[in-house]
């Protein structure tokens, strides 16, 4: 595979970042005895990502101190990601799996470069992790992942199904969005990896027609997905340092904390309508997940956390012609006009608004027809 971002530029915020990544794949389905189906594999990947970039000093003309990278290789590793897949068959309709994989989760162009991108409106700035800090050496490195779950699931006719599932992750040096400690006067947000993190959780799913309550419902369907997540990282000792510093009165502050982006909670559910005989499809559907850490803060800088979003969308298209080729589809979306806030949060203080985006209400209707 081959990427490429940016351009040749003396701009220490334009460069140019490639990626090779080789890689190799083998697997094999086998059956130890009867209803139990065993799925084995491993993916190596041999992956090289190179920068051409200079640093602010360096542009400026400090050939000494600045830092200058002529394609040269900013991330380089050899890896086998094993996977694991045991299926029992409890009944025809019936299954009981437990699987394993090891995946990853690397750097964008962007994470690892020296741009520094200001954002004009709310000033603040984005640094590559090439920058070095007091507390930071510049080196961005992948995140390893191992996932773990197991599954009970039971099948119905026209897609009808039942599932439950509890899984855990153990993350190796996860990458997040920290604010840069010994910047205390500016907002300014570096790419990190910190400590190492776990997750663990719950989730039940279900897809049901609804003519079980009446024959007249036979086209309507109801499906629904709930995620519970319990995360946890373990801070690095920057900062651990940084948050007892400003310890507050009566606050305890322990060296562990939730995961940045990862949601406690994630509930979707829909209510279709399918009628192929007269070519009507509809469909309400609704999504919302819970408070979750979105920059990690660090010093005299709080956390920053966005709000639940109650995303409700609403669709509706007919089709039309003899081979139904002919269709009008009206959407609408963001049917409760919700807004997405972020905001910063302290220990017993009142949430302080960070960021405020309001998407508004849109409509949409649209006319296709297939050849």
């Amino acid at each position: 595979m081959y990427y490429q971002s940016g351009n040749n530029n003396p701009n220490p915020n334009a460069y140019e970042s490639n990626v090779h990544n080789t890689a190799a794949y083998i697997s094999n389905e086998f059956s130890l005895f009867k209803d139990f189906k065993t799925i084995l594999g491993v993916r190596m990947e041999n992956f090289v990502q190179r920068h051409t970039g200079r640093d602010q000093s360096y542009a400026s003309g400090d050939t000494r101190n600045g830092r200058n990278l002529d394609n040269d290789k900013v991330l380089e590793s050899l890896d086998l990601f094993p996977s694991v897949n045991l299926i029992y068959a409890l009944s025809d309709k019936q299954n009981l799996r437990a699987a394993y994989s090891r995946t990853i989760a690397r750097p964008s162009f962007k994470e690892l470069s020296f741009a520094q991108i200001l954002d004009p409106i709310s000033n603040r700035i984005f640094n590559g992790s090439l920058f070095p800090y007091s507390d930071w050496d510049g080196n961005l490195v992948e995140t390893r992942i191992d996932n773990m779950d197991v599954r009970w699931e039971l099948f119905g006719d026209r897609a009808q199904n039942v599932s439950a599932s509890i899984f855990y992750k153990q993350f190796d040096k996860p990458i997040e969005l920290v604010r840069i400690p010994e910047q205390q006067t500016s907002t300014e947000y570096q790419p990190r990896n910190v400590g190492d993190g776990q997750l663990y959780g719950f989730e039940f799913e279900f897809s049901k027609n609804l003519d079980f309550v009446s024959p007249l419902l036979k086209y309507f369907n109801i499906n629904s997905n709930v995620t519970l997540v319990k995360s946890e990282i373990e801070m690095t000792d920057s900062e651990f340092n940084a948050r007892k510093t400003y310890e507050k009165i009566g606050e305890s502050i322990d060296d562990t904390r939730e995961m940045a982006g990862q949601s406690p909670y994630v509930i979707n559910a829909g209510l279709t309508y399918n009628n192929y005989e007269s070519g009507l499809a509809a469909g309400l559907f609704y999504n919302v997940k819970g408070e979750t850490l979105s920059i990690v803060g660090a010093g005299l800088f709080p956390d920053i956390y966005v709000s639940p979003f109650h995303s409700l969308n609403f669709s509706v298209n007919k089709k039309f012609g003899k081979d139904q080729n002919t269709k009008v589809d009206f959407k609408v979306s963001n049917f409760l006009n919700q807004k997405q806030e972020s905001y910063y949060h302290s220990y017993k203080a009142g949430n302080q608004t960070y960021n405020v985006f309001n998407p508004g209400r849109t409509f949409s209707v649209g006319l296709s027809y297939q050849f």
